[in-house]
């Protein structure tokens, strides 16, 4: 469900990727909340009255996972209702047993990044190993975690590593075994960033031979598609030199599009960089990818005349997913360079980019119910309201229609219900570069690849040394921190706890005033 963030850790499923309300925060903010998620609700109501869950789709797997994103916090399937426990293992089962899916003969992109999203999701958050198996389905003896290893060594096995020079740097898929296609590229990614998620989440059981060929293969993808960017002119950025990136990594070959360059900054943003530390909004060819996706920005459309209109809800949940990271990272866009707040801000222009819409003048979505003009007032412009505003509008009896045509109904249900649980896929981000995910790492900004946690408080050692304020332990107090401290009002605190900055062992307003003169950011203090 949406939810404001409620830890210090980055959620698995993407859930402390939210935007960062004010305490106090003005009804509008609620009354959007709240129809988020009720058309998140309505959406998953659709899908179980007609069978996504339980029978064979193209989308099991994006399915599994807006059924595992329902309840983020406590995250996934452990957070479900019992009869919602019953379909996450229908939908597993079919994962693990369909012939199109983990039973297939041989690899298959679009199916196995599946399979790997879903499956690792499911059993990080609790999901049982065995799964209770869907009607026409036997999962008698099967194993989720050995269809993730199946499935992972297949698309390593995959990758392509020895393609001709003309199809560009390395590290991309076909639809079936090597290739230079960004589309499956990027689905591919997805699932091999979730088993490592799910790998690095296991602690000492984790699988210690695939964690360092999945690190290899994402850092290679993402080094890939920073050398392949083809270079445009974008007319509304200080700097005008932006990057894309098209169907093809093929060098010169075919037009940047809006899903694909999306696709290309989060595959970016998966992997590592020469440093084996996770790319940030910093980094060059993230901030090429950025500027174009500025200067083309669409809610309503994937706005390039050369990006497939049927793809468009593909766009949303690629470019969300970057925008995510990039936001649940802590990390702030240096002086000129840009951030996912800037998407939207540019004057819009026909046929090029639109602006962002205002929540002051909108009126609530019909299919939301009556309400007038600023019913969201006090909601952020942003590129998340615009997205959510713009599901909600198409929604229609629960089912959210492609309005751009579709290649799959079930699929675009499913990316619009994601797109609206900001959800990552279960996509493992290493801030640090100590090889534990931020969803599991106790220190996410400080390396520390033992975990170390002598006190037993949550905090990993290397970070319990931290100042008194800087919750996240980034070395840097900033209104991150303070609105971790101000979500934990009443909490008691636990040794050396950073949130306790007046030492008093309770967690209070007052904390929050002390740490206000220490914030090293402009507009730190909570409302």
């Amino acid at each position: 469900m949406f939810k404001f963030p409620n830890t210090m850790k980055r959620s698995l499923l993407g859930a402390a990727a939210l935007a960062t309300f004010a305490v106090g925060a003005q009804a509008g903010v609620v009354e959007f909340k709240a129809d988020v998620n009720a058309a998140i609700d309505a959406g998953l109501a659709y899908s179980r009255a007609n069978s996504h869950f339980t029978t064979y789709t193209a989308a099991n797997g994006l399915s599994l996972l807006t059924l595992l994103e329902k309840e983020s916090i406590p995250a996934g399937y452990n957070g479900l209702a019992a009869a919602d426990k019953i379909l996450a293992q229908n939908a597993a089962c079919i994962l693990i047993v369909d012939a199109s899916f983990g039973d297939r003969g041989g690899f298959y992109s679009y199916y196995d990044g599946q399979v790997m999203m879903g499956l690792s999701v499911y059993l990080a958050t609790g999901g049982a190993d065995e799964p209770a198996a869907a009607a026409g389905f036997n999962c008698t003896g099967r194993s989720a975690r050995a269809t993730i290893d199946k499935v992972v060594d297949r698309s390593l096995a995959a990758q392509a590593l020895g393609i001709p020079v003309i199809y560009g740097a390395p590290g991309y898929w076909g639809y079936q075994g090597p290739g230079y296609d960004s589309s499956t590229t990027q689905f591919t990614l997805a699932g091999l960033s979730a088993a490592r998620g799910f790998y690095s989440g296991m602690g000492e059981s984790a699988d210690k031979n695939r964690i360092p060929l999945l690190r290899a293969a994402l850092k290679l993808t993402s080094a890939a598609y920073a050398v392949n960017g083809k270079q445009e002119v974008c007319t509304g950025t200080v700097n005008p030199a932006c990057f894309g990136h098209g169907y093809s990594s093929t060098y010169g070959s075919g037009n940047n599009s809006s899903q694909q360059t999306a696709s290309g900054t989060w595959g970016q943003l998966a992997g590592d960089n020469a440093s084996d530390v996770a790319k940030n909004v910093n980094d060059p060819s993230i901030q090429g990818y950025l500027r174009w996706l500025q200067d083309k920005y669409a809610y309503t459309t994937n706005i390039r005349p050369d990006s497939w209109p049927p793809a468009y809800f593909y766009y949303l949940w690629s470019s969300s997913k970057a925008y995510n990271i990039i936001q649940s990272s802590g990390v702030p866009a240096a002086a000129g360079n840009l951030d996912p707040a800037a998407m939207g801000t540019l004057v819009a222009v026909g046929g090029l980019r639109e602006a962002n819409r205002d929540p002051v003048i909108d009126p609530r979505p019909a299919p939301r119910g009556i309400g007038p003009a600023g019913y969201y007032s006090g909601t952020p412009k942003g590129w998340y309201y615009d997205y959510a505003y713009r599901l909600m509008s198409l929604q229609n009896a629960g089912q959210f229609p492609n309005p751009n045509g579709t290649w799959n109904t079930q699929v675009d249900h499913a990316y619009a219900i994601l797109v609206l649980q900001r959800s990552l896929g279960g996509a493992c981000i290493d801030t640090d570069g100590d090889g534990v995910c931020d969803s599991v790492d106790n220190c996410p900004a400080v390396p520390n690849p033992d975990q170390k946690d002598s006190d037993g408080d949550g905090i990993g050692d290397v970070c319990d040394v931290v100042p008194r304020c800087d919750v996240d332990g980034d070395f840097d107090i900033d209104k991150i921190d303070l609105s971790l401290i101000s979500r934990a009002r009443g909490q008691k605190a636990l040794p050396n706890d950073p949130r306790d900055s007046d030492g008093d062992g309770l967690i209070t307003p007052n904390d929050v005033k002390v740490c206000i003169p220490q914030c090293t950011r402009l507009n730190c203090a909570t409302q």
